[in-house]
C-alpha cells in the first residue's frame, strides 16, 4: 500500500471497504501472519471453516498493516467492551497496537469477506452470501419490522423475497455492528427501509455514536449482499476494492456512497466517541 492509500483514510475522512475470498489452502507464510491465538482459534474448526477464518484475518492483518505501516505478525487485536453491556465477546474489533484512531468492521460469509475501514468514527460492514443456509420466511417475523415485513410478503417470488431479506439483514447488521453492540439488540427494532435504495438515514440510538447511521447498500458482485453503516456527519468518500493475494485489482468509488445532501441530521452525539477513544481489551 502506498503513501497515498494511508494518506486518504487518515487525512481525508475516506472510508475504504475491501472484499476478497479465501481460494486454496494457506502457505507458511501466511499462517504465520497470524497470532497464536487465531491459529488456535482455525485449528479448533472443521477444515473448511478453519481455512476460511484463517484466511480473511491473514488478508485484515495485511490490509490493516499497510495503513498503519507496521508487520502484520505485529499488530494485537482486540475488542472494544461492547457500550451496552460491558461485554468483552461481542464489542467492536480494534487493533491494540500500534495504538491509532484507525477503525475497521469486518463480516465474513464461508469464503468470502469484507473489511470496512476508516479513521476515528465508528463504522459496520456485513456480508451475507447467496448461497446463505436460512429460511427467510420463517426467520423474517422474527427478526423485520412491520412495514419491512409487508415489503418482503409484496415481492412477487421467492428469490426476490430471498433478496430483500438480505438487504434488510445486512443493513441492520451494519447497523448494529456501527453502534458497537453488535447482535444482542432488538434487530426487529432497527427498521432500514428496504424499498428504498439508499443511502438511506436509520435511527438507532446507542450509548455510543449517532442516534442515526448513513447506510449505503455495497455493490460486490458475485451472489454477495452487502451493506456499511456510518456516522452521518463528516463522512467522507465510500471507496470499495478487491482484494486477491495481497493485491488491490480494482478500485471504485461507490456512487451511493455519500449520505443523502441535506438530510444529516442534526444529532450533538454525531461526533462524539470514536471508537479508538474506548477501552480495548486484548483479544484472547
Amino acid at each position: 500500500m502506498d503513501a497515498g492509500d494511508r494518506r486518504a483514510v487518515f487525512d481525508a475522512g475516506v472510508t475504504h471497504v475491501w472484499h476478497g475470498t479465501t481460494g486454496g489452502p494457506l502457505g507458511a507464510d501466511d499462517l504465520a501472519v497470524l497470532s497464536a491465538a487465531e491459529r488456535d482459534r482455525a485449528r479448533q474448526m472443521a477444515e473448511q471453516p478453519g481455512r476460511y477464518y484463517a484466511g480473511a484475518h491473514v488478508a485484515v492483518r495485511r490490509i490493516l498493516a499497510g495503513y498503519l505501516d507496521t508487520e502484520p505478525a505485529g499488530l494485537r487485536m482486540g475488542r472494544l467492551r461492547c457500550p451496552e453491556c460491558g461485554g468483552t465477546d461481542h464489542g467492536a474489533p480494534c487493533v491494540v497496537w500500534p495504538q491509532s484512531e484507525l477503525s475497521y468492521s469486518l463480516s465474513r460469509s464461508g469464503p468470502h469477506w469484507l473489511l470496512g475501514i476508516t479513521l476515528g468514527r465508528q463504522l459496520g460492514v456485513d456480508l451475507e452470501a447467496a448461497l446463505t443456509f436460512v429460511d427467510a420466511e420463517q426467520v423474517a417475523p422474527m427478526v423485520l419490522s412491520a412495514s419491512e415485513l409487508a415489503h418482503l410478503r409484496a415481492q412477487p417470488d421467492e428469490d426476490r423475497r430471498f433478496g430483500e431479506f438480505l438487504r434488510c439483514w445486512t443493513r441492520k447488521e451494519a447497523v448494529l455492528k456501527a453502534s458497537g453492540i453488535g447482535l444482542m439488540a432488538d434487530v426487529s427494532a432497527v427498521d432500514v427501509q428496504p424499498a428504498q435504495p439508499g443511502p438511506v438515514l436509520v435511527r438507532h440510538s446507542a450509548v455510543t455514536g449517532p442516534g442515526v447511521w448513513a447506510v449505503t447498500d455495497l455493490q460486490i458482485g458475485g451472489g454477495r449482499w452487502a451493506a456499511i453503516a456510518r456516522e452521518p456527519a463528516g463522512a467522507g468518500e465510500l471507496v470499495v476494492r478487491a482484494y486477491t493475494q495481497g493485491a488491490a485489482t480494482a478500485t471504485a468509488a461507490t456512487p451511493s456512497g455519500r449520505t443523502p445532501a441535506g438530510r444529516t441530521p442534526n444529532d450533538p452525539t454525531a461526533d462524539a466517541h470514536p471508537a479508538a477513544r474506548r477501552t480495548p481489551v486484548r483479544a484472547s
